[in-house]
């Protein structure tokens, strides 16, 4: 799928001048910012997890019994 983006002329030239294929840089750095994204998401998921853990012994023990019952 084709894109059309509006960059400053002096940064196209930076990047002109350092790599072959713009659109393969452009790329690469899309897919490590998703990477960078899901693994954040990954990361509060897991801290929200360790909340839930962090229960007083009563909430546990309500925890437990609403799952017995």
């Amino acid at each position: 799928m084709k894109v059309s983006i509006s960059l400053p002329e002096e940064l196209v030239r930076y990047v002109d001048d350092r790599v072959e294929n713009r659109s393969r840089l452009i790329e690469g750095l899309l897919q490590a910012w998703r990477k960078q994204q899901e693994k954040q998401a990954m990361v509060e998921a897991c801290l929200l997890l360790d909340e839930l853990d962090g229960l007083n012994d009563e909430d546990r023990a309500w925890q437990q019994a609403a799952i017995i019952d």
